[in-house]
C-alpha cells in the first residue's frame, strides 16, 4: 500500500511540474513607472540572459502614452531593434504580442528594454508592466 501512495505522488508531482513548465512560457520582465513629464530614458534592464521572442505590454495603473521602444542584445553591446509599440495604453488594457528578432540558435540574449513615453489622465505615475515570451 505505502508504494502505491509514493507511486501515486511521484505521478502527481510529475503532472504538477509538467504543468508549471507549460505556464512558465510568458515571465514578467518587470515593471516600469511613468512619470506624468515626457522622458525618453525609461530603462528596463534584465540582469539574468533571456533570449525572448516576443513581448506584451500591459498598463497596470493609468493611461500611458508611448513614443517608441527598443530592446538591446546582449551579445554585441550596439545590437539593439526598434519595436513597434502602440502609441497609448489604457488602464488595464494588454497589448498585443510583438515580435523581437531574437535567434535562439546563437542565444541572442535581451538585456534590457528602453521606452520613451509618459503617464496620462492620471493623478499618479502609471505603471507599465512588461511581460516576455520565450
Amino acid at each position: 500500500m505505502k508504494s502505491v501512495l509514493t507511486l501515486s505522488a511521484s505521478l502527481l508531482m510529475g503532472l504538477l511540474l509538467s504543468s508549471t513548465a507549460h505556464a512558465n512560457d510568458h515571465k514578467v520582465l518587470g515593471m516600469i513607472a511613468m512619470p506624468r513629464n515626457a522622458t525618453n530614458d525609461l530603462t528596463l534592464k534584465i540582469p539574468v540572459c533571456r533570449v525572448v521572442k516576443r513581448i506584451q505590454l500591459t498598463a497596470d495603473r493609468g493611461d500611458i502614452k508611448l513614443n517608441g521602444a527598443s530592446v538591446y542584445f546582449k551579445a554585441a553591446r550596439t545590437s539593439s531593434q526598434s519595436l513597434n509599440v502602440p502609441s497609448s495604453i489604457k488602464e488595464g488594457q494588454t497589448t498585443n504580442w510583438i515580435n523581437i528578432n531574437s535567434d535562439n540558435d546563437n542565444k541572442r540574449c535581451v538585456s534590457k528594454i528602453t521606452f520613451s513615453g509618459q503617464s496620462v489622465n492620471s493623478s499618479d505615475m502609471a505603471t507599465l508592466k512588461v511581460i516576455g515570451d520565450d
